[in-house]
């Protein structure tokens, strides 16, 4: 993983609208404040590459958190909004954690925006508030597959997600989701296996 973020994004306009709360304001001051989050806020985190990538892509409206001596940064939610639009979640969550249940994080004061220490990115053209809303995932799925890889398909017979290299192709001659006969499905190989299908002879894993 490199430590630079490629050049090849392309700059956005900042243009969507803010949709998250922005009544909800860091401490002013200077110092990494311990705050009780965990009935108002949860948390993205990522690796810090992805923060530099999202600056440099330019759309999304509100800072992240860097914390440089983990090398991870970290977006803040309101409680409970990713599970609003939950697969968007789930097909980047190789590289983006939302962490939930969280009852108190440190959490940088309004004047740190540079720093050995944990501080505000800021992105250009900021306007204000420091909570992102449910479509940070749109611009998270963008830079993670430029700097770490692709995401998630679904499972054809889980739904869950399905990992490149972590998937076999199964033939179906009669299938129970109204595929065409001989329709080929991708799928876990634990999903095929607990179905009784046999892998695809050669190339099976995806």
């Amino acid at each position: 993983m490199t430590d630079r973020p490629k050049t090849s994004l392309p700059k956005v306009t900042p243009a969507r609208n803010q949709l998250a709360p922005r009544a909800w304001s860091p401490p002013a001051g200077a110092q990494v404040v311990p705050l009780r989050i965990g009935e108002t806020l949860d948390v993205v985190q990522a690796p810090g590459i992805i923060g530099k990538a999202m600056l440099a892509l330019g759309s999304t409206p509100v800072p992240h958190i860097v914390a440089p001596e983990d090398d991870v940064v970290y977006w803040l939610l309101p409680r409970g909004a990713a599970s609003r639009r939950p697969w968007p979640w789930a097909r980047i969550s190789r590289y983006v954690t939302v962490r939930t249940g969280i009852t108190e994080f440190g959490i940088p004061g309004t004047d740190l925006s540079d720093g050995p220490g944990p501080h505000w990115a800021h992105p250009p053209g900021w306007m204000g508030g420091h909570v992102a809303d449910e479509w940070l995932t749109e611009d998270l799925a963008v830079c993670t597959l430029v700097h770490l890889g692709p995401p998630a398909q679904r499972c054809e017979l889980c739904s869950e997600p399905l990992w490149p290299g972590d998937g076999v192709h199964v033939a179906l001659s009669c299938s129970p989701l109204e595929a065409r006969p001989g329709t080929s499905l991708r799928v876990h190989r634990e999903c095929a296996r607990a179905r009784g299908l046999t892998p695809r002879p050669g190339g099976s894993r995806l």
